[in-house]
């Protein structure tokens, strides 16, 4: 009894001692945090990720005080500049936190989340393989990522509202359920990530990259694994120019649900232009949106509800369009060669110049 009692009073002096040296470790960490040289900052974050590591009990505190610093050390603009062809790369110091912050172990979080909101985080490089970084339901709200390269991060369920993703790689990530509405994916690549039950209201993807392959002849070949976009609500995003094709858009929303009684200002997507032959969109609600130019070549339509909806000058050629309805569409200049329009409604249409309509009735 007395050895034990002596091995339990020096092992609780030990803890002591260590609570102790984790104490100073930090408190040192801290204050190099404050420095006005670069390299003694850098030490400073390095040393708060060895204490993440040696004191699981620290770990959220560790999370905090990183996130805190570069939140205030590396404030978004309202209106970030535009990303640049040769965008240099994040800061050192805020690349060091990133890199941190995607080391740690995510079940010693105790559901701390990570609040790297309204920060600027242009140039940011991670690098996820083969494991997922553990990011999800992290705070990016008017975070500025453009130009960053994000390479199979786990965002699942985070918020990105607002937030500037121009010009960013964001490969092989999950954005299942994520806040993504009015965020900034201008000629983003996109590709293999999973936006399921993404919320991308009002977000513009305009020239964005959801699939990538080598042009031949204005013709994208060598395809590899597209984005997908199954059940994302989609409302209001500006889509134009955009090469949709591959991309799995089953249960994909496009416009406000009439039927729903909560009062909404959203309106349809805008589908200028944009790229979806073959694509899959049976029984969609298009509805009044702005398809002008878009090439739906051998896109199934069956049971589409596309009244009053823009396909002026639009390559429906082979799409199947069987029980569509397109009362009140404009189909000025549209191509429906080879479509198949069996049952399809056709009432108050403008179809001025419409080709292919006699061989596919």
């Amino acid at each position: 009894m007395f050895t034990w009692m002596q091995v339990a009073q020096t092992n609780k002096e030990l803890s002591i001692a260590e609570r102790g040296q984790i104490t100073s470790r930090f408190n040192a960490a801290i204050a190099n945090l404050g420095s006005p040289s670069v390299d003694v900052r850098l030490g400073g974050i390095y040393a708060l990720e060895r204490i993440m590591h040696d004191s699981a009990r620290d770990q959220p505190t560790v999370i905090s005080v990183l996130s805190a610093y570069a939140r205030e050390h590396a404030h978004a603009t309202k209106k970030p500049p535009p990303v640049l062809d040769d965008e240099p790369p994040a800061r050192a110091d805020i690349q060091a936190v990133m890199t941190v912050l995607s080391h740690r172990r995510p079940d010693l979080d105790q559901r701390l989340p990570i609040d790297l909101s309204h920060t600027s985080l242009r140039g940011v490089q991670l690098f996820g393989d083969p494991d997922q970084i553990p990011f999800r339901g992290m705070d990016l709200t008017e975070a500025d990522l453009g130009g960053a390269f994000l390479y199979n991060l786990d965002l699942q369920e985070a918020s990105l509202t607002g937030a500037n993703l121009s010009g960013a790689s964001l490969i092989g990530s999950r954005l299942d359920r994520a806040y993504l509405d009015g965020a900034d994916f201008r000629k983003a690549d996109l590709t293999e990530s999973n936006f399921d039950e993404a919320n991308l209201s009002a977000a513009n993807l305009t020239g964005a990259f959801f699939c990538t392959g080598v042009l031949v002849d204005n013709k994208v070949v060598g395809r590899r694994q597209c984005a997908s976009l199954t059940n994302a609500y989609l409302t209001d995003a500006i889509l134009t120019d955009t090469d949709l094709v591959g991309v799995d858009l089953t249960g994909a929303t496009f416009c406000p649900d009439p039927s729903s009684p909560v009062d909404t200002a959203e309106k349809c997507a805008n589908l200028a232009r944009a790229f979806l032959s073959g694509v899959n969109l049976k029984g969609v609600y298009l509805s009044g949106a702005n398809l002008k130019g878009a090439d739906f070549a051998g896109a199934n339509l069956t049971g589409a509800n596309l009244t009053a909806a823009n396909l002026n000058g639009a390559n429906l050629t082979g799409a199947d369009l069987t029980a569509a309805n397109l009362n009140g569409a404009d189909l000025t200049g549209a191509d429906l060669t080879g479509a198949a329009i069996a049952a399809a409604s056709f009432e108050g249409a403008k179809l001025e110049g419409v080709r292919g309509m006699s061989q596919s009735s």
